[in-house]
């Protein structure tokens, strides 16, 4: 069996307590604020590696050219 490669990001999660309607809309807000934060702090390098991901995602793999 082929061990499994994880990604922190790919399944990333928060467990949170059970919440009334009011307190997740204040946590909704809080967490869009902070990604706006995190957008304006450091969104030209971000968006830069988002191309860099996704071109890489796009590239060919190599093929095999056996010897002989």
């Amino acid at each position: 069996m082929k061990p499994r490669r994880r990604s922190p990001l790919r399944h990333a999660q928060i467990h949170l307590p059970p919440l009334d309607a009011g307190d997740a809309l204040t946590l909704a807000d809080i967490f869009e604020r902070a990604t706006a934060a995190v957008w304006r702090a450091h969104g030209d390098r971000m968006a830069e590696l988002i191309e860099l991901r996704a071109a890489a995602r796009r590239a060919p793999k190599p093929e095999c050219v056996p010897d002989g």
